[in-house]
């Protein structure tokens, strides 16, 4: 009996030791993964649960994980993850706020506090007119006449049902507006958004360049009003890397400064060891073990970014130091060269930022798949990236004639010129990718 007592007991360390190991591969694959503000949160968490965790950030402090070396502190009061509250207006208020000032009879109080309410997030109205006036039990002439009021209140645009009432009421408000703008929109707003100018031109009596000014003047009016008021909280970019720059030599830091430490807490594990009791002892070294883990968790995770952003920099060290356009590059490529698995630098570079002399940029920017250049006589088969053909797209699209937009055929000819083949169908996905419209909706007609 006493040998299979051990022997359960044995099979039970085994199994809680397998647990215990698959949960920390499980969650060293997961801090890899998280950006800071995720990892922050998980370190907070752990904090919570374990005494003996500090987080800290910046690094104002020296990053030293061993148990008895003092450390600086460091306010957290001064945290960079908070934000201030977003306090701007919403749509719906700013409205109201304007209808407060007016003189209106109750009635007309009623109508237009329901309508400001029926607006989405554009400031189009979505509910029917019929519906509105059934829910307040008042006559469909009566909510007409509230919506017109609401349709009189800043923004302007506010309270239409449609884009193409949008861009009226918009137009009706505006001095400038070209004399023929209103009642082009109304009566050929379709064709006029396809740019099928020439039959409107005609019926107006007026040269295309006139339809071209009524063009320009409506890219200057927002076809959703509504939107400014939008109160989404500002999302923070935070690099994860530094790359810094000296003569022609290139070099990868860790951001320390953004990325959450760990500190032990090593006055609490003084008071507490010196008990007898076998519990406590048990619980302190259980969180004594998971302390180090995270420590090494941390350490693995900066230390594979690193990798990362060093390969990823030697790979594209002509863009950073002259600019040049991006060199076809695969995840396959810098996992090979750094001998891990392709998820690894997957997680790795998803959400992750290298903050540069140009700007930071997210780590995945870095990647781009290639297309092969024709062969010369004087060379061989290489790679361009997609990155490059869609800034040569945006180039030749700004240089172009705007009487005569290059067609997509004809950027395919120039990318040719340049030893680079490239199918229409292709052009066609990269514009539209750029959002640059097609040749025929680019062309202008000025006189």
């Amino acid at each position: 009996m006493r040998l299979e007592s051990n022997y359960v007991q044995s099979q039970k360390q085994k199994q809680t030791m397998k647990l215990a190991m698959t949960q920390q591969l499980s969650q060293s694959i997961a801090m890899l993964q998280f950006t800071t503000a995720d990892l922050t949160t998980f370190l907070e968490d752990k904090a919570l649960e374990n005494p003996l965790i500090e987080v800290i950030y910046g690094q104002d402090i020296a990053t030293d994980y061993s148990y008895t070396k003092k450390k600086k502190n460091f306010d957290t009061d001064n945290d960079w993850l908070e934000q201030v509250a977003d306090t701007r207006e919403t749509l719906a208020e700013h409205l109201k706020n304007q209808v407060a000032l007016m003189k209106l009879g109750y009635h007309e109080k009623i109508i237009l506090l329901y309508l400001i309410e029926s607006l989405n997030e554009a400031g189009y109205l979505v509910t029917d007119i019929e519906t509105i006036a059934t829910g307040l039990l008042m006559s469909e002439e009566a909510i007409l006449s509230g919506l017109e009021v609401l349709q009189s209140l800043e923004p302007a645009g506010v309270g239409a049902r449609d884009a193409k009432e949008c861009i009226l009421l918009q137009i009706d408000r505006s001095p400038d507006a070209p004399y023929i703008a209103y009642d082009v929109i109304l009566k050929y707003f379709n064709e006029f958004a396809e740019k099928k100018w020439k039959p409107i031109a005609d019926d107006f009596e007026v040269p295309l360049s006139e339809i071209q000014q009524v063009s320009d003047f409506v890219q200057t009016l927002n076809p959703k009003p509504g939107l400014e008021f939008e109160s989404e909280r500002v999302q923070y970019v935070v690099p994860d890397l530094i790359l810094q720059q000296d003569a022609e030599q290139l070099f990868v830091s860790v951001a320390k400064q953004f990325i959450p430490q760990i500190k032990f807490q090593n006055e609490y594990y003084k008071m507490m060891q010196d008990t007898k009791e076998k519990d406590v002892l048990n619980f302190l070294k259980d969180k004594t073990g998971e302390y180090d883990w995270l420590v090494r968790g941390i350490e693995q995770r900066e230390d594979t970014l690193k990798r990362v952003g060093k390969a990823i920099v030697a790979h594209q060290k002509e863009h950073f130091l002259k600019n040049a356009p991006l060199e076809p590059l695969t995840l396959k490529e810098i996992a090979e060269e750094i001998g891990v698995h392709e998820s690894t630098v997957s997680r790795a570079v998803n959400g992750k930022y290298m903050e540069t002399n140009q700007g930071v940029f997210e780590l995945k920017s870095f990647f781009s798949s290639g297309l092969q250049q024709k062969k010369t006589s004087d060379a061989g088969a290489s790679d361009v990236s997609s990155a490059s053909i869609k800034q040569l797209i945006m180039d030749f699209v700004k240089e172009e004639p705007k009487a005569k937009p290059l067609s997509d055929q004809k950027i395919v000819d120039l990318l040719q010129e340049k030893g680079i083949e490239v199918s229409r169908r292709a052009i066609a996905k990269y514009r539209t990718e750029l959002n640059i419209p097609s040749s025929s909706k680019r062309k202008r007609f000025d006189e």
